[in-house]
């Protein structure tokens, strides 16, 4: 709808959403359905770590390792309806929306970054036409991740500088494109991480490496039987100060997202 002031139309300003409004596969669920608010969101503060100590024979236990348990979200909505057809096309519209599985998932008040979820179950309070509900989602990786972030240069070395890569972690991509044609490709960072890729590249032919699939191609053709087996793949890790070291001189990009929990 448009509005005119001094003869020039205008659009009419987006309603504002809730303090913690959901967003859902890519739907804010507050304005998809006018019925629905959020009212309030707990599971995105903490975290939970399951600890592998068995006790000893005398006092105390052994610590072995940990690990991080998966993060579970609880989302509080009120639902605002007058009659059944309004409250049947509300509800059917919420399942529609959340049907989706291991999805993005953000709120309101940060919208730059986002898990990766899913919806375990949706409960209203009472049956009937207003009412609250919840929505609990779980999120097998507890981490929440920014939008993606991109460092391009050429070169042999480069310094990542980024005060919010807090936490070790590998990058998203990282393309390489010698200049002149290589035996093999090695990169190194300063943390004692090694990748290297054991087939000759030719000048321009771009190196892929998608360390989320874990594959790699030379161009657009797989070249997994490439990778040395000793590399660093899964846990070629970075953080604010990294310096990566190649072994030759060319076009490097590498895309990121940074992680907290």
């Amino acid at each position: 709808m448009y509005d005119f002031r001094d003869l020039q139309p205008r659009a009419e300003p987006s309603p504002s959403l809730p303090l913690e409004a959901i967003c859902y596969a890519g739907k804010w669920l507050d304005r998809e359905i006018p019925e629905f608010e959020t009212l309030v969101v707990e599971g995105r503060a903490g975290f939970e770590r399951q600890i592998n100590a068995p006790d000893r024979v005398g006092d105390g236990s052994l610590y072995l390792n940990s690990r991080i348990k998966e993060r579970k979200i609880t989302v509080t909505f009120r639902l605002l309806c007058n009659t059944i057809e309004r409250y049947n096309k509300s509800l059917a519209k919420l399942n529609q929306l959340t049907y989706a599985t291991n999805v993005e998932v953000k709120f309101a008040d940060e919208q730059d970054y986002h898990y990766i979820g899913t919806i375990e179950s949706i409960s209203l309070d009472k049956p009937l036409f207003s009412t609250t509900g919840k929505i609990e989602i779980v999120c097998a990786d507890p981490y929440k991740y920014s939008t993606a972030k991109t460092i391009n240069f050429t070169g042999t070395s480069i310094n990542v500088l980024d005060i919010e890569l807090s936490y070790p972690q590998t990058p998203k991509l990282i393309e390489f494109t010698p200049n002149e044609a290589i035996s093999k490709f090695e990169m190194r960072t300063n943390d004692s991480k090694v990748f290297t890729f054991n087939e000759s590249i030719g000048a321009g032919t771009k190196l892929t490496i998608d360390f989320t699939k874990l594959t790699v191609k030379l161009n657009t053709v797989q070249h997994l039987m490439g990778l040395k087996l000793s590399s660093n793949f899964s846990d070629f890790y970075i953080r604010n100060g990294t310096v990566i070291t190649l072994n030759a001189r060319g076009y490097f990009k590498m895309i990121y997202e940074v992680k907290r929990l």
